[in-house]
């Protein structure tokens, strides 16, 4: 996977950094297209002389996309507004009218906006700006094939095209772009077939792991996430085989971290193989082994495996004190949605075990840290145990609280909802 993602990285590096092609298009299926944002994202945050903007909003029909490409940008020239006044520089020029005219082709409103934007970088330095139309999704294949079309350089180079690299999309599986862009053999334009398919992965790592030029060290990790492939393919004893051959690997290296982060491993195949007791020797092991060496993220992954193997063995008393550690843990990572959940598990394992009271102080701590942190399953869910245990203990009043309470909560997640439907802001990319 990760030479698939640095050939990827590559690709679109090189293609900012070469000065003969205008257009580079992308194939891939539209879950992959995430990984082509979030790298161009990398590459905006690591280059600031160039500017990045990416337009992921999904392509419905062409004049819906260019008005959201021109919302997009004025949010920036607003965010950028700030700091240029507090420079003592300018305020940006506006986008010209014919931008935000819906009359007006989808096509020369966007490239108006891109004049505009070039007009507004410095001339001198090399900065060039990346257009990125990369729709997670078309649903007007004709439309985005015709905008992209008018920006192909059928009449070679142009003066506006300087500094400017465009990044558009297709569908690997059905492709309408790559097509006619072939036959018509269209000048400055790119082409590169990303597959990022399960299949494709499987077979750049079973080459990365045979591949004896390599560091013995890649050749393990690409194992390593062979074994994942396995374990997410049901390949169970495939999984364990090279588990392993990874642990003793490890083992003989006196990687006692990476010893652990197998047996876990090992261990979760083996519970999805309905093999609890094993799997829990296998993670007690692995905690044994990092234990003394406060590897904290790996501690709290294996005791909270180990609750959770315990509760499906109903050794309730178990499941409580691992869960108990895990919180602990947590807290010292600060990562209050990992102790929120080890928290309210916490409480299902005093449940369980019939104490009632007990759990409550559990849940009741889950509660408010998923409030706090807007981590809104759990907060639902850890009420909803709440109002559970306060039935059976006859506690009504507070149940009628946690019902309020729980009413509210759904009532503020749809608020939220709608209110990101109604003003969707993305990422700066300037």
């Amino acid at each position: 996977m990760w030479r698939k993602l640095d050939e990827l990285k590559a690709t679109l590096g090189e293609f900012v950094d070469q000065r003969e092609h205008l257009l580079l298009v992308v194939s891939c299926a539209d879950p992959e297209m995430a990984y082509v944002l979030k790298i161009l994202e990398g590459m905006d945050d690591t280059a600031p002389s160039d500017l990045f903007l990416v337009f992921g909003e999904a392509f419905t029909e062409a004049a819906q996309y260019a008005s959201a490409i021109m919302k997009a940008l004025r949010v920036q020239m607003e965010i950028a507004r700030a700091p240029r006044e507090a420079r003592g520089e300018a305020p940006l020029s506006p986008l010209p009218a014919v931008c935000d005219d819906p009359a007006a082709p989808p096509g020369a409103r966007l490239r108006a906006a891109i004049d505009h934007v070039s007009s507004l970088v410095p001339a001198e330095g090399g900065h060039r700006v990346v257009w990125g139309l990369l729709p997670v999704q078309i649903v007007d294949r004709e439309g985005y094939a015709r905008l992209v079309g008018e920006l192909v350089p059928t009449r070679g180079p142009e003066p506006w095209m300087r500094g400017v690299r465009v990044i558009a999309r297709d569908d690997r599986g059905a492709p309408f772009l790559v097509p006619p862009l072939r036959r018509g053999k269209a000048p400055g334009v790119l082409l590169y077939e990303l597959d990022m398919s399960p299949a494709a992965l499987n077979d750049a790592l079973v080459q990365e792991a045979g591949d004896r030029s390599s560091p013995v060290a890649d050749r393990m990790q690409a194992l390593l996430q062979l074994a994942g492939l396995d374990y997410a393919y049901r390949r169970y004893p495939e999984a364990l085989e090279k588990y392993g051959a990874l642990y003793k690997y490890y083992a003989a290296h006196g990687a006692t971290v990476m010893q652990a982060v197998i047996l876990q491993g090992a261990g979760d195949v083996l519970r999805q193989m309905g093999d609890l007791k094993a799997a829990r020797v296998k993670y007690h092991q692995g905690l044994a082994l990092v234990m003394q060496l406060q590897a904290l993220p790996v501690l709290l992954n294996l005791t909270a495996a180990i609750g959770d193997v315990s509760l499906e063995l109903k050794d309730h008393r178990d499941a409580e004190g691992f869960f108990g550690l895990a919180a602990q843990i947590a807290e010292k990572l600060m990562n209050p949605f990992a102790r929120a959940d080890a928290l309210e598990k916490q409480g299902i394992a005093r449940y369980r075990a019939g104490d009632a009271l007990g759990a409550v102080p559990a849940w009741r701590g889950a509660a408010a840290l998923a409030k706090t942190f807007a981590y809104h399953e759990r907060h639902r869910s850890a009420l909803e145990c709440l109002i559970a245990a306060y039935k059976a203990l006859y506690m009504d009043d507070e149940r009628r609280a946690c019902e309020a309470e729980l009413k509210a909560a759904a009532q503020a997640v749809k608020r939220e909802a709608r209110e990101a439907q109604e003003h969707p802001l993305r990422r700066a990319t300037t």
